[in-house]
Formats: C-alpha cells, structure tokens, sequence
C-alpha cells in the first residue's frame, strides 16, 4: 500500500500542519479487480452499502436489462489468503441473499434499479427493487412490480408481501431516492417514473410514498401536491435550502426542465425550479440538442455552507456555444439559495468527445485535502473518445482533469456508466469502484493510495430516538484548520439510484486536529449533536450523546472488540475494551447463515473465552450483543 520512506517523509509536514499537495502521478491510484476478485464479475449498475453489519461496504449489482436472476450480491470479506491478512475480497453471496425472489415463486425479472436503507429502523439495510422499461408499446407485462425486501443483517432479505410499491402497478421507473420527508424517523421514498408512452410523449408522475416503519408504504402523492408529471431519468434529495426540511430534485429527460420539489415543512411540496433557476436545459447541447439530465449529484463543493450540485447531463457539447455537464453552484441566504450552472469550472483535457453521453458522476476526496473532486462516467456517442473523467479541484473551486496523470486513459475504462466513492478497506480515503455500458459490462474497482497521506476523519452516525436508523437526511459539520466542512447523508441519487455507504469521509490536510463535529439530525426538533476535540485518522461513532464508539483506526482494525488468535484453530479470545459483558456471541458463515450460538465463559479480566472446535475450515463472522443492546462484528479465520 503506501511506501514506509514516503510516510517517513511527509510525517514531518503532517505534524507541522501542511497539506500534501505535490503534483499528481501514477502512483496515487491503482486498478485492483482483480486483487479484490471482481475482475469476473459483469455489471450494468453497481451499488454499496453495508447489508451485514460489519461496517465493510459490500457490493451490489445488476448484470443488465430484464434478464432472469440478474441481480448480484458480493460480500466483502477479509482475504483468508495468509500472505494477505490485510486484504479485503468480495464474495459472490447471492444465492443465499434471496435478492431476486419473485412473488409467487420464480425469479424476478427486469429489474434495473434498487436502492438501500433501513425501512423498518431494525438496524439491518433493506431494498427496494424497481423495472425499467425502454419501451411500453406493445409491451407484454410479466407481472414484475417495485418490491420491498427487509434484510436481516446478516446479508438475507425477504420480500414484504403488501409492501405497497408492489400495488402501484407497473411503474417505468429507474431510479428510487429516499428521504423522511416528514422526520417522523421512518424514512419515505421517491419514485421517479419515465414515460408511460415513449413514442407517444406520454408522461407520468412521479410517486411520493410515506414509510410506516414496518416495510411497507403509502402513497401521498396528491396530498403533498407531486401530481405534476415529467418523464424522469432518476431523482436526489437534498436541503437545498438549509431549513432543515429534505427537498426533492428531479432528473428530466430531455423534455423538461426539472422539478425542485421545496419541502414546505407541513406534508407538502412546491415546485420552486423556476424560481430557483434549477434547470436541466439551461442551454442547447451538441448541435442544438435538448440537454438530458442523468443525475443532479450534490455536495458543498466549495465549503460554503450550502449544497451545489453537479449536473451530469447528455447530448452536450464542448464548442462555447453549447451547454454540457456543469457543476451548479448555490447561491446561499443572499441570493435566496439561487442556483447558477457554470460551465467554466470544469476543465477537460484530450481526448474529448464532441457528442457528451455523460452518464453519472461523484463527489470524492482524492487526497484528503477538504477539496472535494469530482469522477465523472461518459459512453456511447462517441465510443473512441468516451471516457472515465477524474477531475480535481484547486484552491480557486476550478476543476481540473487529471486523468491522463494518474494514468487512467486506458485500461478500457471507455463506455462508462456508473460509479461511486467506497472506502472499501476503510483505510480512511475515498475508493472508486465503476462499470460499463457497453460489452463486457465489466466492474472496476480503482484503490485509493495518496488519501491517507494527508488527515481525515469519518463518522458513522449512530440514530438516537425519532431518527430514522439509516440517519438519511443528517448533515455533518466537521470543523478544522479554520475551514468548516459539511456532508449530508442519502440513499438514491440519480439515474439507477446511485448509492453509497451511510458512513460520511471527511479529508481534514495537513490539519492535525479537529476542532469539533456537529451532526444535525433528521427529527422534528433538528436536534444536534456536539463533539468537540475527537481524535483524527479513524472512523468515529457519534449517536445522540455524543461520541459513544471509536469504531475503527486507520487501519481499519476494532477499537472496542478486539478478537485473537485470529486464524484460530479450536477456540477464540474475546475482549471489549469498556469491559461490558457480553449477552451473546453469534457466528454467520459468509453467506449469512447462522451456525450456532457460542456461550461465551469470562477467561480473566474482561477478556472471554469462545470455543469454536465445531465450526468447519473457512471465514466466519462473529457478532458479540452486549447487555446494555451495543452491538459489535468482526470476521475470523477457522483454520487447520
């Protein structure tokens, strides 16, 4: 991973305060399919969250369009390989996940976007499961509908039979954005919906459904006022406006736009897009074409305080003349949080498409600066010049392509579609995993290796009572080096409902300490959270009162739990560093399949004593629940 002399060398500048800030080269990224053992794998749509609470971000995805058995689950799991202890591989588990059961038995078809959160606030990662259809007309209807599926924690889900989406009918959708619009604590969910009759330019709403908390939802549409139809490529919901409310923005297909839906705070929505100037065909693209809108990403870009967004849009061009993607900057309290595209802050190098199919981006932190970048995915129209983008961003807020520095014009990283940041490792920088469009349609994933030669920190947020447990909605304020630093947390951004872990990364420089995080959360008083002082360079948890876990170092090994030997042969060694007691300890093979409860004898101290003589060679998970209800996971080894 990182060379000991690099690390010698900058030490000094991280202790003195400096950023790390030398030019960009090969060696900040590399190309690991094939360590990680993706490099088999074929993908239409990619997906991470973490369904087994271990806090690794696994993956999810779907192969392609309406095809039997397409969606795909891969666990991440430590490398078992001894020359490798540190490594993290992905495991195909979908078998066992009961991801494409179908009601009535069989197997789902056409499913082309889910999206993850915890709909029945468990604490396990749930799904919901939607079918695109590119054409309607003469279509034959196999009875596919939106599901809901509840997981179990261990990577299993079970489809919720009335779940409500089912009910809808056939919904054309591709895309699925969650929010608790209310911040009753159940989180809610948007559905965008594309045409009803392409051919016809026939339009359908969009569906507002409200959680019950128990995986299943209600349809409030006309009573928050989303009746206006618009044929849609995928929806984000952010606080546009900083009141505290989750807003709803819309990506149009090329024959509107947009919708930004304001969250009024009583049940009810505003299409304020007009007045907001949020607008999808702000200008003609490549050749006069109508701008087509694939996602609206947001994000503080540029850490002021309010969110910008970037506009990934299609059939843009690059003459001065014609509109294109652009990042779409927040104009804040002053100017009434008006938003503004400006196509100057993005700077792109050849080779360049003169026919822009750019099909989806994300914000990230290459090097852990406080700047965020930018990745951006472009394929189809122009397929020798097509590209993956990776843009970084200056002191000046300018976007500048360094793609051919780091090395990353070739290696087929053409006709792409989707991507998003996952710290894979939890090593603490931002990761990149992508897939294409075209044939093969194959994963990459691009490891991260300058983020951590500068500081960070990362939170995962821990829901008090009346907040949801996914915590979608919450804004982190992290504040360093004179600079504060805003993230919110979603489920669901754009075309196919792009989708990250619920843990925020938060790059900090050469600043060696952090003055405080504050989380505002997403109940109905936007209650806060202060934690003043925390350390830097590891993953924190912070829930209602404060700073309650120290999850895990840079290094990625647990704080609080700590199990040895590990491989183990005949029995394993626990021990929690507070001295809780534990209730019980539970060990899942990796495909989620509880093997057996394991009484746990105290040994000395606060260390416990688990026999593990019957369990067969191979990787396990264990999971240890204490009596005050906290819960930790780590995986072993059973070895010979």
């Amino acid at each position: 991973m990182k060379q000991l002399n690099l690390r010698i060398a900058l030490s000094a500048m991280l202790a003195a305060g400096i950023s790390v800030a030398h030019a960009q080269n090969t060696d900040w990224v590399a190309l690991v399919t094939g360590e990680v053992k993706l490099d088999t794998m074929r993908a239409f749509c990619v997906y991470v969250s973490d369904i087994n609470n271990d806090q690794y971000p696994d993956v999810i995805t779907i192969e392609g369009n309406a095809t039997e058995n397409n969606l795909r689950v891969y666990m991440n799991i430590q490398d078992p390989a001894p020359a490798n202890h540190n490594g993290r591989i992905f495991v195909d588990v979908t078998d066992a996940s009961g991801v494409n059961a179908k009601p009535g038995g069989g197997q789902s078809r056409g499913t082309i976007t889910v999206a993850l959160a915890d709909i029945n606030n468990d604490g396990n990662v749930d799904m919901v499961r939607g079918n695109y259809y590119h054409r309607l007309a003469g279509f034959t209807d196999p009875g596919d509908r939106c599901e809901v599926l509840l997981g179990d924690g261990t990577g299993r889900f079970t489809l919720v039979p009335n779940n409500g989406l089912h009910e809808l009918g056939l919904v054309n959708t591709i895309g699925f954005s969650f929010l608790d619009y209310d911040r009753d604590g159940k989180v809610d969910l948007f559905i965008p919906s594309w045409f009803k009759d392409y051919d016809n330019n026939i339009w359908t709403p969009g569906h507002l459904m409200k959680g019950n908390g128990d995986g299943t939802f209600t349809d409030v549409s006309a009573q928050a006022g989303i009746i206006t139809p618009e044929p849609m490529y995928g929806s984000s919901v952010v606080d546009w406006n900083n009141d505290g409310w989750p807003d709803i923005a819309t990506a149009p297909y090329c024959r509107t736009n947009g919708q930004l839906w304001k969250n009024n705070g009583n049940g009810t929505f505003t299409d304020v897009a007009a007045s907001a100037g949020y607008n999808a065909r702000y200008m003609q693209g490549d050749n006069g074409q109508n701008l087509c809108m694939w996602s609206a990403v947001p994000e503080d870009y540029d850490n002021d305080g309010d969110m910008d967004f970037f506009f990934s849009l299609v059939h843009g061009g690059n003459d001065a003349s014609e509109g294109r993607s652009a990042v779409v900057l927040n104009g804040g309290p002053a100017n009434n949080y008006r938003l503004t595209p400006d196509r100057s802050l993005m700077t792109k190098k050849n080779p360049m498409s003169s026919h822009n199919g750019d099909y989806d981006g994300s914000w990230f932190d290459l090097e852990n600066d406080g700047l965020m970048d930018l990745v951006m995915l472009q394929g189809t129209y122009t397929p020798a010049t097509d590209r993956l983008y990776i843009f970084h961003q200056g002191p000046d807020h300018r976007l500048t392509d360094i793609t051919g520095d780091l090395g990353m014009l070739g290696a087929g990283l053409r006709d792409m579609h989707l991507v998003e940041a996952i710290d894979y490792d939890l090593d603490g920088d931002d990761d990149l995993i992508f897939c294409r469009t075209g044939q093969p349609r194959t994963i990459q994933l691009m490891e991260n290796r300058i983020g951590q030669d500068n500081n960070w920190t990362g939170v995962f947020l821990n829901a008090p009572q009346g907040v949801n447990k996914s915590c979608i909605g919450a804004r982190i304020y992290v504040w360093s080096g004179g600079v504060e630093r805003v993230r919110e947390v979603y489920a669901g951004r754009g075309n196919a409902s792009g989708q990250q872990p619920f843990a925020m990364l938060f790059g900090l420089g050469g600043s060696t300490s952090i003055d405080s995080i504050t989380v505002r959360w997403p109940d109905l008083q936007n209650s806060t959270t202060t934690v003043r002082n925390p350390p830097v360079n590891r993953y924190l948890g912070i829930g209602g009162n404060g700073l309650s876990v120290r999850d895990r170092e840079g290094t990625g090994e647990a704080v609080s739990m700590k199990i040895y030997p590990n491989p183990a042969k005949n029995f394993i060694l626990v021990q929690l560093t507070d001295n809780t007691i534990p209730e019980s300890v539970e060990v899942y093979d990796m495909t989620g399949r509880k093997m057996e409860d394991i009484k746990a004898v105290r040994s000395t101290g606060s260390t416990w004593y688990c026999s593990i003589e019957k369990l067969a060679y191979g990787q396990y998970c264990m999971r240890v629940t204490t009596k005050n209800g906290s819960s930790f996971t780590r995986s072993f080894i059973k070895g010979a």
